[in-house]
């Protein structure tokens, strides 16, 4: 019975490391969200501005590959940034370590007091483990004190592709509608029912990791949607217009 208990523990942590790994559900709702957000808003603002169905489908395709490439490129130097913090404080309390053993010790010992009443006896069975190996020392301190975990970390080519694609996808869902309905006002509609449709299914999705309710999670996805696309539309109607009334008369 212990075997077994300790086999299923050990697969459990096994098959959550997997998942976290195989998911990435930070960068899809993200890059998704942002790509279908941002080109609904750029293809309300363009139609709320009196410009041309094809001004502004090319507006929206500049929008959808140029965000797509942007949101890569950021997720990538975010991500090897995470990695190269992590390196450095790896470099600083290896350090801490060798410089101030006993004050290293004495933190840890206070970082599991806090967790539960051990008693000093306990603790010290505990430290002079974890202490006795200046690898495993180090790798306590890195979690325990700073909440660094060296598996969380993934390949930075791996999250911006993700991104890159999710945006990709997103961004597609309002421009496609737009771009083969004739009449710029009726393609816009078609681009936004189509949007906050997407939208919705990529809350729903999401409640496959949370504990939200599905239908709540996916009307919250929505309603940022909504308000996306009338804010842009409403200030293109009123200052856009304007603007292209004041340079054609100049």
């Amino acid at each position: 019975m212990p075997q077994q208990t300790t086999r299923l523990a050990r697969e459990n942590i096994e098959s959550a490391e997997q998942w976290h790994k195989r998911t990435n559900v930070r960068e899809i709702v993200f890059g998704f969200n942002d790509g279908a957000i941002s080109i609904l808003a750029l293809t309300a603002g363009a139609i709320g501005g009196a410009l041309s169905r094809g001004q502004a489908t090319v507006a929206a395709l500049s929008g959808v590959i140029g965000g797509a490439i942007s949101m890569g490129i950021g997720a990538y130097i975010s991500s090897k940034s995470e990695i190269e913090h992590h390196r450095a404080e790896i470099v600083r309390e290896r350090q801490e370590i060798i410089a101030a053993p006993e004050v290293e010790r004495e933190e840890l010992r206070q970082i599991y007091l806090s967790k539960a009443p051990f008693t000093d006896a306990e603790l010290e069975i505990i430290l002079d483990r974890i202490c006795g190996d200046p690898d495993t020392f180090l790798a306590v301190m890195m979690e325990e004190e700073l909440g660094l975990f060296e598996d969380r970390f993934e390949s930075p080519m791996k999250v911006a592709g993700i991104m890159f694609a999710a945006f990709l996808a997103g961004g597609f869902f309002p421009l496609i509608p737009f771009s083969v309905v004739a009449d710029p006002l009726a393609g816009l509609v078609a681009a936004s029912c189509a949007t906050f449709l997407a939208l919705f299914f990529i809350g729903v999705w999401k409640t496959g990791f949370t504990l939200r309710h599905w239908f709540a999670s996916g009307m919250e996805m929505v309603g940022v949607g909504v308000l996306a696309a009338v804010i842009p539309y409403l200030l293109g109607d009123l200052l856009l217009r304007q603007v292209l009334a004041f340079f054609a008369e100049n």
